[in-house]
């Protein structure tokens, strides 16, 4: 199957930006921005979001355009057309926005927001070029074209999904379903990227198969790790009174349970797959990095359930989650194209 070294550099570019895309959007998370932006993909109706809250206030002989948003009477409210007030507000002028009922203005927020947007939106350019270059050589490398196509449809899928996590409000199961798509694109432009790069020595079957378990354990560990947080975040929009320490002992159910379990069965998983190596003396391209960062890991989450899930370590271990699906994934589709 030929190589293509073009498609190889681009898959890294993506993944790099898909990186960011999803440390952005982990800091998103972390600091509540994810309702900075009201609308989709505009930011109240502007290419470039406001820093000021005069920007969203109405003043006589201001002039508007359509679709862009102020803050009136603790409601959003849209502008039908592009025109210039008068000396009062005018209601033919104006519609209520009333996709959800979020009517809060932080320019912090608003910023954290926009800029999430903005890397995903360049993050969708290597990828294009990847599907154009994909398709242009489809008869000469098919899984080229199905790989890069696939990245390319799930990134759309992400932004139309991005739009109805912004509608509805930050609901709950959208948002755990676009933090499993962000976990498709990262395999499949590692996929794609070990399909054109040259692979090392083939693994022993028993070491592949063991790499192959313990991705599907840490996919699922990352889909129990993105529901805990979703239902952390419902006891702290529920349950202001709580501080972040007495929200481990709030949420006694089923979910954080599972999680925090489900570390355990990682950790015995990797320890089988360190002595699977040991025995087979086999070379597997960032081993060492992997048991790393399970073990740093372990540290973090160990931190976030002892110290009330400070705010700044949710980044760092949702990151390193990431980090060890493709240090894991990388080396057995390097396995798969060898054989």
């Amino acid at each position: 199957m030929e190589r293509n070294p073009l498609v190889r550099r681009l898959a890294t570019i993506s993944l790099v930006l898909i990186f960011f895309v999803i440390v952005a959007g982990s800091v998103v998370r972390a600091t509540g921005s994810g309702m900075g932006c009201p609308d989709w993909p505009q930011c109240f109706g502007y290419t470039i979001p406001p820093t000021d809250v005069e920007t969203l206030t109405w003043h006589k002989g201001r002039s508007f355009k359509q679709g862009q948003m102020i803050l009136l009477k603790d409601q959003f409210w849209v502008a039908t057309s592009d025109f210039t007030t008068g000396e009062e507000f005018a209601l033919e002028h104006w519609i209520l926005f009333d996709r959800h009922d979020y009517t809060i203005f932080n320019p912090v927020h608003t910023w954290i927001e926009f800029i999430n947007r903005l890397i995903g939106a360049l993050s969708g350019l290597p990828v294009l070029v990847l599907a154009i270059i994909g398709m242009w050589g489809v008869r000469s490398n098919v899984w080229n074209a199905v790989l890069s196509v696939g990245v390319l449809f799930l990134l759309l899928f992400e932004a139309w999904l991005g739009k109805l996590v912004v509608d509805g409000n930050l609901v709950p199961n959208q948002i755990t379903m676009h933090m499993m798509g962000s976990v498709a694109i990262v395999l499949l432009l590692l996929a794609l990227r070990a399909r054109n790069t040259e692979a090392p020595a083939p693994l022993p079957l028993p070491l592949r198969n063991g790499l192959l378990f313990l991705l599907v354990l840490i996919v699922i560990q990352i889909f129990l790790g993105t529901q805990t947080r979703e239902l952390v975040d419902g006891v702290l929009d529920h349950e202001g009174s709580l501080s972040r320490l007495e929200i481990i002992p709030s949420i006694i159910e089923t979910m954080p349970q599972i999680h925090r379990s489900f570390a355990w069965v990682i950790l015995i998983a990797t320890s089988l797959l360190y002595y699977l190596r040991k025995k087979h003396k086999a070379v597997v391209p960032g081993f060492g990095a992997l048991i790393f960062a399970i073990g740093l890991e372990w540290s973090v989450g160990v931190v976030l359930y002892f110290l009330g899930l400070p705010k700044a370590m949710q980044p760092v271990h949702l990151v390193l989650s990431i980090g060890i699906l493709a240090s894991i994934s990388y080396p057995l589709f390097l396995s798969f194209r060898k054989s």
